[in-house]
């Protein structure tokens, strides 16, 4: 053993001051007692900040949570007025009644809970004229049918808005009031990290000098044991520390000797390295809730942790053992592990449509699956990691909205078809002739009805896309001629619109796989929007180009475009822009929102550029396979 070469503990200088416990307790205590004052001051400001946003919550927050339910189930007793009004008391009648007692338990509620200057007069103000409210559309929907809807728009409607925009009022004083709470917790708060920093500062500082003056005023003895600590630090294990006769650090020294043997023992095995590395492994993937799972090539199963195991079934184990324990590795997983095997490249779902589906004893569930190769892996033997996400509760909302976008849309296609049949028998000679005013109102309403059936069959598109995501039926098809025939099928709306349709000619483009379908549904929602948006005298160009990695078809107008900050929400399917050209007419609709899904399904993406009087560009950019 290598000792430091420090003089004997006889000639080991002595102590005359303070013993270095003295000197630590009081500096270290002078230390707590600045970290105690500073946490005293933090849990004050705390609790006063808790006693703001209490304050908040307690008298503002609950009257704006009131006025938003006051404001839905007003809306909600307008839409039932208006059903009653035009026929539909089958519906009305309980919708009616049910958000009659929602507002009222509202603004009970909110009667309960005024705090702001001005919230009591106000809400007195919305008790009454809702109380008249109520009368009025009493007796309006006491009135003959071909009078009620006249008396709704007459005195409802106008009453309606008026106690919105009361509620309104109530709901921005609340908010104000908020505002002004939250400026006011902001400054406390600033105040309270300014003293905070100022205590830590002062503190930081004395610990600084503390800690210049201790280790000079201890002897050589503690230099002796600095050095030793160093090599020790840098990988020599074999050196030692004398004992000094000081006996704070005779202790210490001591430590730092039997320290020294046990590090000699553990370098000279790995294996307390090894489960310490073991062990944060096993730790980590037990915390994760969702299943993972490392597979390697020969379809064994490496690390599987307790999710995995639940869900699945799996544990670890070879491709041989999990088969005489009938251990089956789901088909989809297997899949996942087999792609990133053969390419390298990770598996990445792109929407829940990609779902796995997985029964278990309680039902359906659903997993996203997500692989990556393992790069920690050797060579000889590539590995896998899988992630299985639980998406089954987005899953099942996702299904829920497409049944009801569906069921709607079913529900209006039948009344739809009979008012369409029924304006197009009005405009026949046979039917009998009508005035001009007559066939004028007929017209509009003929359109407008081809425009909701219109609306329907793009809902029932959308329902359909979705439901067969990643359903591809591709073919090898020649781009130029899937131009043409979409550009056929619009020229006639095209010429009646004084707009030329032309297709680009281009050299062979080669044959390229893909749903001809589905991709001439997306290319005709694009020709009809370009189309219904270019004036007389305009044109409309279809073109394809291909190049080493892509196709790339462009849908061009010379219509009114789009302003710039529309273009980043062009493909929302809530979104309805008004027209670069000042109409007023939708620039787009669910026809955009169906073209880019057929797109994205293709692995692809649509890509729109446009400046308002300039016309827009769309461009579908489709990758090419292999």
């Amino acid at each position: 053993m290598v000792q430091s070469a420090e003089p004997p503990p006889s000639s080991a200088p002595r102590s005359t001051g303070l013993s270095l416990h003295a000197r630590l307790r009081l500096g270290l205590g002078a230390i707590a007692v600045a970290f105690a004052l500073l946490s005293f001051a933090a849990v004050l400001s705390l609790d006063r900040l808790g006693g703001a946003v209490a304050t908040i919550l307690r008298e503002n927050y609950a009257s704006v949570v009131l006025c938003e339910q006051m404001k839905e189930a007003l809306e909600r007793e307008d839409s039932a007025a208006l059903f009653a009004a035009t026929g539909r008391r089958d519906i009305a009648a309980p919708m009616l009644e049910q958000n009659r007692r929602s507002f009222s338990d509202a603004l009970a509620a909110e009667e309960r809970n005024i705090t702001v200057p001005g919230e009591g007069a106000l809400v007195r103000e919305i008790h009454d004229r809702y109380t008249e409210y109520r009368a009025e559309v009493d007796r309006a929907l006491a009135l003959p049918p071909p009078q009620q809807l006249d008396a709704y728009f007459r005195e409802l409607l106008p009453r309606f808005t008026a106690i919105k925009d009361r509620v309104q009022s109530v709901l921005r004083l609340n908010q104000e009031n908020m505002e002004r709470a939250d400026g006011a917790a902001k400054r406390l708060a600033s105040r309270t990290v300014q003293t905070a920093l100022g205590v830590s500062l002062a503190t930081v500082i004395f610990a600084v000098w503390f800690a210049f003056w201790l280790p000079r005023s201890i002897t050589r003895p503690l230099e002796a044991l600095t050095r030793s600590a160093r090599a020790i630090g840098e990988g020599n294990l074999d050196v030692s520390v004398e004992r000094p006769d000081m006996a704070e650090l005779s202790a210490l020294a001591t430590a730092f000797n039997r320290m020294a043997r046990r590090l000699r023992a553990y370098r000279a095995s790995s294996l307390g390295e090894l489960l310490a590395a073991k062990d944060l492994a096993n730790s980590t993937l037990e915390c994760m809730l969702d299943p993972v799972i490392v597979l390697d090539a020969d379809g064994g199963v490496l690390l599987a942790n307790d999710a995995a195991e639940a869900a699945f079934g799996l544990r670890i184990g070879s491709g041989e053992e999990l088969t005489a324990a009938e251990i089956t590795i789901p088909p989809r997983i297997a899949a996942a592990r087999d792609e990133v095997l053969g390419d390298g490249a990770p598996v990445l779902p792109r929407s829940l449509s990609e779902a796995m589906a997985w029964r278990v004893d309680g039902g359906e569930r659903y997993y996203l699956v997500r692989a990556a190769p393992l790069e920690a892996a050797p060579k000889a033997r590539p590995s896998v990691l899988v992630v299985a996400q639980d998406a089954t509760r987005f899953h099942r909302i996702d299904e829920l909205k497409s049944d009801m976008v569906a069921t709607v849309s079913h529900e209006f296609k039948t009344p739809l078809t009979s008012l369409r049949m029924a304006t197009y028998l009005l405009l026949e000679p046979n039917t009998g002739a009508l005035t001009e005013a007559q066939r004028e109102l007929v017209t509009t309403a003929r359109d407008d009805t081809e425009r909701l059936r219109a609306m329907v069959e793009d809902l029932l598109d959308v329902v359909r896309i979705e439901a067969e995501a990643g359903a591809l039926h591709r073919v090898p098809i020649e781009p130029f001629g899937l131009l043409c025939e979409v550009a056929d099928a619009h020229r006639t709306v095209a010429r009646d619109k004084g707009v030329a349709l032309e297709v680009e000619p281009a050299a062979q483009q080669g044959l390229v796989s893909v749903d001809p379908e589905r991709l001439s549904i997306a290319l005709a929602n694009l020709v009809s929007n370009a189309v219904r948006h270019t004036p007389r005298g305009g044109a409309v160009k279809l073109a394809a180009r291909r190049d080493d990695r892509a196709l790339r078809i462009q849908v061009a107008d010379t219509g009114e475009g789009i302003a710039p900050e529309l273009l980043p929400r062009v493909f929302d399917r809530a979104v309805t822009a008004a027209g670069g050209g000042g109409d007023g007419s939708p620039r787009h609709g669910l026809g955009l929102t169906i073209a880019r899904e057929i797109v994205l399904q293709h692995g692809g993406e649509l890509l729109v550029e446009s400046a308002p009087g300039k016309g827009s560009v769309f461009t579908l950019v489709l990758p090419l396979d292999g």
